[in-house]
This record gives structure tokens, C-alpha cells and sequence, in this order.
């Protein structure tokens, strides 16, 4: 388990490492992970070096103790550290690591189990930060801390998929308390269909070479008759409209990504007697019939479900071609394969 002493013991040797001494250490990494003071007694609290944690000299045996894995993050530095998240400057001081010292930091945090690349490492470090600062938080008596509250890079609360009915308009989700998030900017198919494109297309040519009795592949989708290319940008429509809830999602909220999963396993277990019906006499008539099905069945294990507006039936059809992506769902044309 990586405690908060084994993790300073680890970043010392990466991030502030010229602050000789532990307490010192200690303050200047705490305050990485702290928002400058911007308020006026945010400013009086600092000028009286009451503001970053472990500034006062009868601090610095706790924090001393605490690097040594003697004695827990002391509740005071808990709470002023999680009232005033602020990840940026952390991730800007930890730019500065050197590529060798990026690969020698994730074997450091690998022999915990702890999975990163030279690329995400400054990430990884401020998430584990983050989250022994609330796991520490939730131990505390009285302590009421959402199990679903999060945050963004720079240490903005992250609110959870409404669990009220909630209004999607003009690309922004409107609360039920007055807040208004904003969604990512919807993406749209790309012009191009070429080899490398994505498990889906493949599965939608399948169908129309049986269809057609030719074999049709990504590169010859220009070639098809006017009704099945106008079936196809369909097709593609819906399903970057679900990428685009899913993407949308998985920024706005904290358990976003959580419940755009259980959307997909409600879609799944909703179409899943129809995709095996043995009746249907090609691939083409199963996918229709599919996605006839999704339009009509309740999905209800995902608070998605609650902002008006926002899953619509495009998703819904799109969400099966996202099934086909993540090989739950095998074939259109053999349900064998």
C-alpha cells in the first residue's frame, strides 16, 4: 500500500529535492497541491504563514514524524489541503522531471502496484496525492466528504451524473440548482474510411457483402448503391454521437465514464434476445431489428438517463455500433463468430 510516507519518500527524489531539510520538504510539496491565496484572509492567513501547511516552526516535528510514516497527515493540513485543491502547479513543477528520471519514478511507483508511463507520470502522481488526502479525509469522525466528488486539473469540484432530472440544451446540462455544465463540442465522422477504421465499419461491410453478394470493404463504401451508402453515414452519425456523450461525459462528470458503462450494459442486455433470434434471414435484417429494438427499450441503470434531452435515439443506435467496438457484440451477420 502507498502511504503518504512512502510517496514523499519516493517524490523527494524528483520533485524538490533542494529543499534539504524534511519539514521543508514536507511544506513545499503540500503547497504544490494548494491554490495561491487570493481572498483577503487568504492573504492574512499566509502573511502569518498560517495559509500552507507546515510554514510554522512548531509544525515541523509532525511533519518530520509524518515522512516517516510515524504519525497520520495531521487533520488541519488534510483539510486545508482539500479545501484549496489545486493540482497545476504540482503538474508544472513535475514537467521539469528529465526523461530518465520519468522512467526511474514509474518503476519507483510500480513496485506498488501503481501503472503509469513517461507520458501520464505527473498525472498519476497528483491523482495518488489527491486521493490519499481523501482517504485520509473519510477516516476522520464526523467527516461528511462525497464518495462521488471529484476534481479537475486545476482542482475545480467535479460534480457526479445528476441524480434529479436535469435539462440538456444547446450543448450544456442545466441543473436542478441553477448550474450550468458545458459539454465538450460534438465530434463528427470523419470524411475518409480506410483500412485502420474501427471494429464497427468492418462489421457494417460484413453486411453489405452478404447484401450484395460482393465483397464490400472500407476502401469500397464509395462503390455502394445510393441506399446503402445513405444507410452507412447513418450509421456513423449515431455512432459518433454516442462517442460524443461518451467523451462528453467522462469530462463533465466524475462517474461519468461509470455510468456511460452502465448505459451500455443496460443497451446490451435490452437487444441481446433480438441480436440472437435465429430468425432473421441475413445481417442486414438483424442489425435493423436491433436498432429498431434499442429505440423502444427502457434504460434505466444509468443517471444519464436523467438529463432530458441527452440520450436520444441516435445514441441509442450509435451505442450499439460502441457494442460492436468493445466485441460484446461479435458479428451483424454471424452471431457465432
Amino acid at each position: 500500500m502507498l502511504t503518504i510516507s512512502l510517496f514523499l519518500q519516493i517524490m523527494r527524489k524528483y520533485v524538490g529535492a533542494e529543499n534539504k531539510s524534511i519539514p521543508s520538504f514536507c511544506a513545499y510539496f503540500f503547497a504544490l497541491f494548494m491554490k495561491e491565496p487570493i481572498s483577503s484572509r487568504e492573504v492574512g492567513l499566509d502573511d502569518d504563514d498560517k495559509y500552507y501547511p507546515f510554514g510554522k516552526e512548531s509544525e515541523k516535528s509532525a511533519a518530520y514524524k509524518m515522512y516517516k510514516g510515524k504519525r497520520d497527515i495531521p487533520e488541519s493540513v488534510l483539510r486545508a489541503v482539500h479545501a484549496n485543491l489545486d493540482k497545476s502547479r504540482f503538474l508544472e513543477a513535475a514537467a521539469d522531471i528529465p526523461f530518465d528520471a520519468r522512467k526511474n519514478l514509474c518503476t519507483d511507483l510500480s513496485q506498488y502496484r501503481v501503472d503509469c508511463t513517461t507520458d501520464n507520470v505527473d498525472e498519476t502522481c497528483a491523482e495518488i496525492f489527491c486521493s490519499i488526502i481523501k482517504a485520509e479525509l473519510q477516516k476522520l469522525p464526523g467527516a461528511q466528504i462525497d464518495l462521488f466528488e471529484g476534481r479537475n486539473e486545476v482542482g475545480e469540484a467535479v460534480p457526479p451524473v445528476p441524480i434529479q432530472p436535469a435539462r440538456f440544451v444547446d450543448g450544456a446540462v442545466y441543473l436542478p440548482d441553477g448550474d450550468v455544465i458545458k459539454l465538450s463540442v460534438a465530434l463528427k465522422p470523419y470524411k475518409n474510411i480506410n483500412e485502420a477504421t474501427l471494429p464497427y465499419i468492418h462489421a457494417l461491410c460484413e453486411v453489405y457483402t452478404e447484401r450484395l453478394a460482393k465483397e464490400v470493404t472500407p476502401k469500397t463504401t464509395g462503390e455502394l448503391p445510393e441506399k446503402l451508402q445513405r444507410h452507412l453515414e447513418l450509421q456513423r452519425q449515431a455512432y459518433f454521437d454516442a462517442k460524443s456523450i461518451e467523451r462528453s461525459v467522462r469530462d463533465a462528470f466524475v462517474d461519468g465514464e461509470r455510468q456511460f458503462d452502465a448505459l451500455k450494459d443496460d443497451a446490451y442486455d435490452g437487444i441481446e434476445m433480438v441480436y440472437f433470434d435465429e430468425n432473421h434471414e441475413t445481417g442486414y435484417d438483424r442489425l435493423q431489428e436491433v436498432l429498431k429494438k434499442i429505440t423502444s427499450t427502457e434504460l434505466a441503470k444509468s443517471n444519464l438517463v436523467n438529463i432530458k434531452g441527452f440520450i436520444t435515439n441516435k445514441t441509442r443506435k450509435g451505442i450499439c455500433h460502441i457494442l460492436v467496438d468493445d466485441a460484446r457484440i461479435k458479428s451483424w451477420v454471424n452471431t457465432d463468430a
